[in-house]
């Protein structure tokens, strides 16, 4: 890329950066987020609408079937007559059946219904964890951005400034025309991971106003100046209680757990299967009937002779075995993934032991130091291009260890299902 394409493309992201800060910014701590995420966010309005349908299932499942009702009029009477008549002569039949289920199998569709709905409400479970979980690490990486952005203009406007002595000093042939054009290269360079700095801070913002359901509003996280005590950590973080606390508090296992009592409910519905339902009517025959006016009582039932429901337990049977295998796979992938995760944080705190953060508030004292140095002839410019890229690398890096270790601590917490560490911003 050019230096016109480079500058070009830095000033573009500039400008719709400022044009997205000069909309109403709305600023909110990580807590006020995730309470606008779970009332404002249209995904889970829908998915809690499942909630709703499924309440009405369990409600259907224990109704009972409507009565079936048959009535025959007679078109040709006794007489000859008709088609259709309505006298003495013209005979009137109706008979009306109700199902009766046996074997407990109302209650046991029931107990399914609910057991669906539970399942229903884990996932909704899993959903907004997930959804938090992309929202904590957007306001990391955008509250971390801001904060290099700011990094970044500070070094920009310092770097204009030594270039303008630069050129006054070229000009009045004190120093080569070289190292302009070196200090020049410095601020493109610079300007161009600026430019970088603002493309991320946009996705980061629409990922956020996507989830918040923001339209005009730009999200800008708040994050406490001290970083030191924006994490809280327990006593102790040992895998077995982790884990222990993660089989009680994981939606997803939960959900499997869920499945396998569904199954197993399923199963005590195919046996009741076994047993024919009941139906029991009345019949009525004005003329037709052994005697006038004839009344009678039907039972029906279907005969178990060829198909006695053998399959259908069977495979209930076999659903069952797959769901328990299944929980048994959860269990051991929750396991490795707290392992995972907590040696992913263990190794962010030692790195992070190392961090030295109070010589970023002494930027504009070191480069006036370098520079007082360079017009002294104590160092060369190469040196001192050096030791400002050296000390720009290293503020940003700074600032990578410690997103790395927010973002670990979540990782960890997903893991584990409970926010074990509690986030203060």
């Amino acid at each position: 890329m050019n230096n016109a394409s480079c500058g070009l493309l830095t000033s573009l992201f500039a400008l719709i950066s400022l044009q997205l800060m000069a909309s109403d910014t709305l600023r909110m701590n990580l807590q006020e987020m995730e309470t606008r995420f779970v009332e404002e966010n249209l995904l889970l309005m829908a998915e809690r609408l499942d909630l709703d349908i499924l309440g009405q299932e369990i409600r259907k499942a224990g109704l009972w079937e409507n009565p079936d009702f048959e009535i025959e009029h007679q078109v040709i009477n006794r007489d000859g007559k008709g088609p259709i008549g309505f006298t003495g002569r013209d005979n009137t039949a109706f008979e009306i059946e109700q199902l009766i289920y046996t074997a407990g199998k109302r209650g046991h569709r029931i107990q399914i219904r609910e057991l669906e709905k539970l399942q229903a409400e884990q996932r909704l479970d899993m959903l907004i964890r997930q959804f938090k979980r992309t929202i904590r690490e957007e306001f990391i990486t955008l509250a971390f951005l801001n904060r290099i952005e700011g990094l970044y203009q500070e070094q920009i406007e310092a770097l204009e400034q030594i270039l303008a002595v630069f050129e006054d000093q070229a000009e009045q042939g004190n120093i080569p025309r070289l190292e302009v054009i070196r200090i020049r290269s410095l601020l493109l360079e610079v300007e161009q991971e600026y430019g970088d700095v603002l493309k991320d801070q946009i996705d980061a913002r629409q990922t956020l106003r996507v989830l918040l359901q923001l339209e005009d509003q730009i999200p800008h996280p708040e994050m406490p100046d001290e970083l030191g005590d924006a994490l809280e950590l327990p006593e102790e973080l040992a895998v077995g209680e982790l884990y222990e606390t993660a089989l009680s508090r994981r939606a997803d296992l939960q959900s499997a757990r869920t499945a396998t009592v569904a199954a197993e409910r399923s199963l005590m519905l195919e046996r009741a299967n076994q047993w024919p339902d009941v139906g029991v009517g009345l019949v009525y025959d004005r003329l037709d009937g052994l005697v006038d006016n004839y009344f009678g009582i039907t039972f029906s039932m279907e005969l178990p002779v060829w198909n006695r429901n053998r399959e259908n337990m069977q495979i209930a049977q076999y659903q069952i075995t797959q769901s328990e295998l299944l929980v048994t796979q959860k269990q051991q992938e929750l396991l490795h993934e707290i392992q995972a995760s907590l040696e992913r944080f263990d190794r962010a705190t030692r790195l992070l032991e190392r961090v030295d953060m109070t010589f970023e508030e002494d930027f504009g004292a070191i480069i006036d130091a370098l520079m007082v140095q360079y017009q002294q002839g104590d160092i060369r410019l190469i040196e001192f291009i050096d030791f400002y890229e050296s000390f720009r690398d290293g503020i940003v890096r700074n600032y990578g260890i410690w997103e790395d270790y927010f973002k670990a601590a979540e990782e960890l917490n997903f893991a584990v299902g409970e926010d074990i560490l509690q986030f203060n911003f």
